[in-house]
């Protein structure tokens, strides 16, 4: 099996809501698809997060494992306008854990700011994924997390 193969897990699309996070008050509610593109190297993930029944975010990700680094690697493109690259792996038997290694095209309160993004394995049908973050060389703290449940 690759690498990548353990990631797919993610394929398929998922729906879920939460309330107070990511630094919003009230429920999100988010949508996304994960595909197998290019030929199977690389994952896909098509999201949508809404709130009160408007678009709040969009985002595009692409998965794929870098043998020479024996890491995974990302790039994710927000409809925020900024781009994040990161990379990492399995930080215990169900979660992947990113470090955020750049952001391109940074918002101003991004200054200061350290990120990590994850992914847990919850069981077959269900995932979380989400952001911790840190100010300033502080300790990183959950700045939200997203629990969805597949769809199909």
């Amino acid at each position: 099996m690759s690498e990548l193969d353990r990631l797919g897990f993610l394929v398929g699309r998922w729906h879920g809501k939460s309330v107070d996070q990511f630094g919003e008050k009230g429920e999100l509610e988010s949508n996304s698809e994960c595909t197998r593109v290019l030929d199977g190297r690389f994952l896909r993930w098509d999201g949508t997060t809404t709130k009160d029944g408007k678009t709040l975010n969009q985002a595009i990700q692409f998965f794929a494992h870098d043998s020479s680094k024996e890491k995974y690697v990302f790039k994710r493109f927000w409809s925020y306008g900024f781009i994040e690259n990161g990379e990492g792996g399995w930080d215990d038997e169900r979660t992947l854990l990113f470090d955020i290694t750049t952001v391109e095209n940074r918002p101003k309160w991004f200054e200061g700011m350290q990120w990590r993004s994850f992914i847990r394995k919850y069981s077959d049908s269900e995932i979380g994924h989400g952001l911790y973050a840190s100010k300033n060389g502080g300790p990183f703290e959950l700045y939200g997390e997203s629990r969805v449940f597949r769809v199909r």
